[in-house]
């Protein structure tokens, strides 16, 4: 008798599908693969379905999802299978009114020291990205009740689902979430953004409103703005750096500012390096470095640095904006 397959041997066998997609060995070993009791062999067929385009395996899917949300905490702890199964889906653009509606209200409370976990809040983020980018007539309001989900990952997901369903009528629900808050700066940094991102016009005066709020939810409006790289955003983002009374303030700024990519913002920062106080043009500096693998970004930068005789601007020049070898 041959001897059964560890998780890992399986695991590993999974992966190696990716070699030979569409082959019908392939679709063999992943259809049986997705029939497994075990969730994470199930999860990682799930995945090289979606990555490989396996669309002739929706039905398998839609049953391993059924099956995993019976006894979900044993069968398929911290939801791995059911979520791999659902962002399958998405990426082969098949709706599915087996694992969707299921998906978008799935909690999945599991024991963890000093009380019990959520796992199922990626799985409902999931979910309502379905219903947004495969063109849900109801998408609005299902999504909706996510906006007071418990686990701000789930919040999260909502105001970005609603902002990528392109859909007029999602706006006043972005705005009156905008108006109540949130605990989490990331919620609210995608509210704004989603709201951008469905109506530049009528929506960037009312980010921008908020700007003028203290702590996050100003931080917040400020990422949205740069993230927009919309040329209309600058001036408000400059006048709110301008006033700006914390080294914080000015550094969620200056990250708003290099966000923006645009020559505009990108000579403010510059302009900060080569005259400002060390601590500020340190802090300019550092908002640019994510963007130093742009060669001539990084030669425009440690140029300005050159003429402002920092110590501390120094090392981070040399630590983020080396000059190429040679």
């Amino acid at each position: 008798m041959a001897r059964r397959r560890t998780v890992e041997e399986q695991l590993a066998a999974i992966h190696g599908l990716r070699a030979a997609p569409g082959t019908a060995e392939t679709v063999r070993e992943l259809r049986a693969a997705l029939r497994s009791r075990t969730g994470l062999v199930a999860a990682a067929a799930a995945a090289v379905v979606g990555e490989t385009g396996c669309d002739e395996l929706t039905d398998e899917l839609e049953a391993a999802f059924a099956r995993f949300l019976e006894d979900p905490i044993k069968r398929d702890p911290r939801c791995a299978a059911k979520q791999a199964i659902a962002r399958a889906l998405v990426e082969l653009g098949r709706w599915s009114s087996e694992v969707f509606p299921a998906g978008i209200r799935h909690v999945q409370l599991e024991p963890v020291f000093g009380g019990r976990e959520d796992t199922a809040a990626p799985l409902r983020g999931m979910s309502a990205l379905a219903y947004a980018q495969l063109g849900q007539p109801d998408a609005v309001v299902a999504i909706a009740d996510l906006l007071a989900d418990r686990e701000a990952a789930a919040r999260v997901a909502a105001a970005r689902a609603l902002g990528d369903s392109g859909r007029p009528d999602a706006i006043p629900l972005l705005r009156f979430k905008a108006r109540i808050g949130d605990d989490e700066a990331e919620v609210l940094s995608t509210v704004f953004g989603s709201l951008l991102a469905l109506d530049l016009s009528e929506s960037l005066d009312f980010v921008a409103g908020f700007l003028d709020r203290s702590g996050q939810v100003a931080e917040a409006a400020a990422l949205a703005l740069g993230e927009s790289r919309s040329p209309a955003a600058l001036p408000h983002l400059l006048r709110w750096i301008e006033d700006a009374g914390t080294l914080e303030r000015r550094r969620v700024g200056f990250l708003a500012l290099a966000l923006m990519r645009l020559d505009a913002a990108t000579d403010v920062l510059l302009e900060q390096v080569r005259s400002a106080a060390p601590a500020t043009a340190e802090q300019a500096a550092r908002a640019l470095a994510p963007f130093s693998h742009a060669p001539e970004l990084s030669a425009r930068v440690r140029a300005a640095a050159a003429e402002n005789s920092s110590p501390e601007l120094d090392e981070v020049i040399t630590r983020s904006f080396a000059a190429p070898p040679g």
